[in-house]
């Protein structure tokens, strides 16, 4: 199996993928980490416009590579609109979600406010439909685990629950109890999540 890793908001790939290898418990799975435009090795200019296409164009390259085994993609915060985004377009066998933000929401909700809605409007409205997670979530039917941050301080957790609630495939929701925004899995919640590998890989392999 192969597993297509998102990373968080101006996080790097490159710091990450051999160390999460490990995180999988001897899994028989290769790890490709992505980073976006504009950030490693990846060439920018880096631009909200750009993150869905070159996510994509990621997926489509591991596909080739993959030679038909299942691909599960891991994506955290922000990573997680264009990894929903692409199993609207690909065929995605599951998908492991962490805080996922709804961007227009946040923008308009949480921020909105302090401006009067004058500037967060047209900002929110700049929004690549394409990394709309709520609309996404809609369409997607790979089985899914949701681990949330219960004391996330970026992606509020009713945010995150917008995206849940949307969610059409099969789900198991895993809370990260006291957790904030960029805290390690570790302890009880890791277990849990290797609870939740045991659910989701052998749907994985009937999706194939």
């Amino acid at each position: 199996m192969y597993v297509l890793r998102f990373y968080g908001n101006a996080d790097r790939a490159d710091r990450w993928v051999a160390l999460e290898a490990e995180m999988w418990n001897e899994r028989a799975i290769e790890i490709w980490g992505v980073n976006y435009p504009g950030f490693g090795g990846s060439t920018g200019p880096a631009r909200l416009k750009r993150i869905a296409p070159a996510a994509l164009t990621a997926f489509d390259a591991l596909r080739s590579e993959a030679a038909g085994a299942p691909i599960v993609i891991f994506a955290a915060s922000i990573g997680t609109t264009p990894a929903l985004h692409i199993a609207t377009q690909r065929p995605v066998a599951g998908l492991v979600l962490q805080n996922p933000p709804v961007l227009r929401q946040i923008i308009l909700y949480q921020h909105g406010w302090w401006n009067l809605w004058l500037l967060a409007g047209p900002v929110a409205a700049q929004i690549p439909r394409e990394l709309d997670s709520v609309s996404n979530a809609k369409a997607v039917r790979s089985p899914a685990i949701f681990l949330l941050s219960e004391q996330d301080e970026i992606v509020s957790p009713r945010f995150q629950q917008l995206v849940v609630n949307a969610y059409a495939g099969e789900k198991r929701i895993i809370h990260l109890r006291g957790a904030h925004h960029n805290d390690p899995i570790e302890g009880t919640a890791l277990t849990e999540l290797y609870g939740g590998l045991d659910w989701l890989l052998p749907r994985t392999a009937a999706k194939k």
